[in-house]
């Protein structure tokens, strides 16, 4: 079986309905991280004070096909495809070194039972 790393930079305030979407699809886990970046063209705002807002970076391991429907989803319904609004992609996980995809695959097939 094939794993991605799911990777989705959002506005902070997009982190609870990002998470509720993989969980509808089966993922049990996330790892959450703050991030900041600087668009550009960088947005002025405040007595000349540039706003970048708080950005938080989701990470999953899931099952190839799993990664793929939620960044779908979280690009569509999260509306990330706009400009300025974040990202949802996935890469490729060569090497699983302490990690044990299958294990993954059982959680994600047993939560979707459970949601039957």
């Amino acid at each position: 079986m094939t794993a991605k790393l799911l990777v989705a930079v959002i506005a902070d305030e997009l982190e609870e309905r990002a998470i509720k979407i993989a969980r509808e699809e089966g993922a049990r886990g996330v790892t959450i991280l703050s991030g900041r970046g600087i668009g550009f063209p960088e947005r002025i705002t405040f007595f000349g004070l540039t706003y970048r807002g708080l950005t938080k970076i989701l990470l999953w391991v899931l099952p190839e096909a799993a990664a793929d429907l939620i960044a779908e989803r979280l690009n569509r319904e999260l509306d990330l495809l706009r400009p300025d609004q974040g990202l949802a992609f996935v890469l490729p996980v060569s090497e699983t070194g302490g990690v044990d995809v299958e294990a993954i695959r059982r959680e994600i097939a047993a939560g979707m039972r459970a949601n039957d």
